[in-house]
């Protein structure tokens, strides 16, 4: 899709300085690659000087940097660039979806209910009982299983699994290769054998929720598994049984949940952190990357390390390690004179 600079100011409420406001905008870029036929924005005031060397023919900018005009760059001031530059890049690649209908190669279920305005791509399953909601596009290659359930505007990409009886919210993605609903990791070691405590829960997604490739969220043995409204999970996550997930949460990459656990809302779990079972990270608090938290954190609070601790503390503690570590040579030469000053103290008694 085009648009003029002009349709682009008026669907972010900008202000128009300088260049033409009737060129053509065919495409978006970063500032340092942006040219003619392309939109740019600055984040922040601290960037301006970049904004010389830009060859683009718009650019967003914060309304308060009263930035210098740059060549044939028309500025569009905004509040908020970043919120501006996003309303326009859904302008420029809109995500339009296939066209309603079922495809005569998918497998879907007499007694599945299919919404008219839903999409069903080749070589997908659909269950017995299933509901898929209004507007939504299952890839090819998906899996539904039975009495799932869709809300509407859901994307299933391809090669995901949904496990019998899981419930998305409205606008949920799903992307390749995750998995939802598989059984939880529960066994009870009995007679020398680790005996499976059988996994009869379910999962349960809110609506707004995006989550990455081959991610695994895993049923509850017994109750919901659940993922709050809006919360965002990154590639490679594993959530396992019984792990309550707040709204508005984000769980970036490798992030590791372990059971019975409880992910308060706004929460962020950095890359490669773990949570161990049966503890509550609080709302908002920061699990900073690779920490491995074994306790409680208080809701707003940063840990890191591992165990993780609060992040303030633990830096101070990091570097007295390090003051330590710059004496070790000087501790060394004390001990290494302990016997001469043992024996001299001898002979002076």
């Amino acid at each position: 899709m085009t648009a003029t600079v002009e349709e682009l100011a008026a669907l972010c409420k900008a202000t128009v300085r300088g260049g033409h406001p009737g060129a053509v905008i065919r495409s978006a870029a970063n500032l340092d690659e942006a040219g003619p036929g392309q939109l740019t924005f600055i984040a922040s005031p601290k960037h301006a000087a970049r904004l010389a060397a830009s060859r683009a023919d718009a650019v967003i900018v914060p309304r308060a940097m009263q930035a210098a005009l740059a060549g044939q760059a028309a500025l569009l001031e905004v509040d908020d660039p970043e919120t501006a530059f996003i309303t326009c890049l859904g302008r420029l690649y809109p995500q339009d979806g296939p066209p309603p209908g079922v495809d005569p190669k998918a497998d879907v279920a007499a007694d599945a209910v299919v919404h008219p305005e839903a999409f069903v791509g080749a070589f997908v399953t659909v269950g017995r009982r299933a509901t898929i909601g209004a507007r939504c596009v299952l890839h090819p290659g998906c899996r539904i299983g039975a009495d799932v359930s869709l809300g509407d505007d859901c994307v299933i990409h391809p090669n995901a699994v949904l496990y019998d009886g899981v419930a998305l919210g409205d606008r949920v993605v799903v992307h390749a290769g995750t998995v939802i609903g598989a059984d939880g990791f529960g066994y009870k070691f009995r007679g020398g054998k680790h005996v499976k405590f059988p996994q009869v829960g379910t999962v349960a997604i809110g609506s707004d929720v995006e989550i990455g490739a081959n991610t695994c969220i895993d049923r509850a043995a017994l109750g919901t598994t659940r993922v709050g409204n809006g919360t965002k999970i990154d590639n490679q996550v594993h959530i396992a049984h019984n792990v309550q997930v707040g709204a508005h949460a984000l769980l970036l990459g490798q992030v590791g949940i372990g059971g019975s656990t409880v992910i308060e809302d706004y929460a962020i779990l950095a890359s490669q952190s773990g949570v161990s079972d049966h503890v509550t990270v609080g709302a908002r608090a920061v699990v900073l990357a690779q920490a491995g938290v074994t306790k409680d954190v208080p809701p707003g609070e940063q840990v890191i390390g591992f165990p993780a601790a609060n992040r303030r503390e633990a830096l101070h503690e990091m570097a007295a390690l390090r003051r330590i570590a710059g004496h070790l040579k000087s501790l060394d030469e004390l001990v290494q004179l302990l016997p001469a000053l043992r024996d001299g103290i001898r002979r002076d008694g």
